[in-house]
């Protein structure tokens, strides 16, 4: 039986404390796939070495992982397991539409500008705007032509993967697959991609505040707890869980 897929990367040389949060991540999101019947995978296992393709590029083989693995499936998602998502969310998978889907990220200018500047290089036919800049957090690729695509951004690694690797760690580190991930959906999609609300990708909360008071909590669906120091994203999963828990059943 095809389900939809909720894919996560947990790659265990990423960050040691991922092994800590992502219990916090995964408690949430299996009683979101159990809600809708969707299936959960985690990608533990690295394919290459993570200094040479870091998990964010690796998880792009997520189509060639599921059929290795003889597991059938309809459309897909990627989420990242720094993620946590409420009880009562909707499903991202009807909201996409069958698109390319995700939240638009604006929360730091600077950042996200000099970064579409800095690879624009690969993409000079491409004209990406920063407030169409889409966060890689939480993607729902396209029922048709999500493999194809998934096939275009693991291709461009390995044609790039020098100059990359050289933007990624020493000229412009500016993030890795993101941006070239949002040139590469609006060179293949065009206006055909689903911009979702904000409250599907609560991103960097610290900045806007959201925890005061557990804003963040009452006013959107699904938590993403970047921009925190690596090893603090525990303590404010682990604290998130505790509040929440009794709506997931436990």
């Amino acid at each position: 039986m095809a389900n939809n897929i909720l894919f996560f990367t947990a790659l265990k040389a990423n960050d040691p404390n991922m092994l800590a949060y992502q219990e916090w991540s995964l408690k949430t999101w299996q009683h979101y796939a159990d809600r809708f019947g969707h299936k959960l995978i985690v990608l533990q296992d690295p394919l290459y070495d993570t200094e040479w393709m870091r998990p964010t590029w690796q998880r792009w083989y997520v189509y060639e992982i599921l059929e290795h693995n003889n597991i059938e499936y309809d459309q897909v998602a990627l989420i990242d397991i720094d993620t946590m998502v409420r009880w009562d969310t909707p499903d991202i998978f009807e909201l996409s539409e069958g698109k390319y889907a995700g939240s638009i990220d604006d929360l730091s200018i600077e950042w996200i500008f000099n970064s579409v500047n800095g690879y624009k290089e690969y993409f000079p036919g491409v004209d990406l705007q920063w407030d169409r800049y889409i966060n890689n957090g939480v993607l729902v690729l396209p029922k048709e032509g999500g493999k194809e695509f998934c096939k275009k951004v693991t291709d461009f690694y390995l044609e790039n993967v020098d100059s990359l690797r050289d933007k990624q760690h020493v000229s412009l580190k500016k993030g890795t697959d993101q941006t070239p991930i949002n040139y590469l959906a609006l060179e293949t999609f065009g206006e055909d991609i689903k911009y979702l609300s904000k409250k599907f990708n609560m991103t960097h909360m610290y900045k806007t505040h959201a925890f005061i008071e557990d804003i963040y909590i009452r006013c959107s669906y699904i938590w993403h707890f970047n921009g925190l120091p690596r090893d603090q994203r525990d303590a404010f999963m682990k604290a998130t869980w505790e509040k929440i828990k009794h709506n997931y059943g436990n």
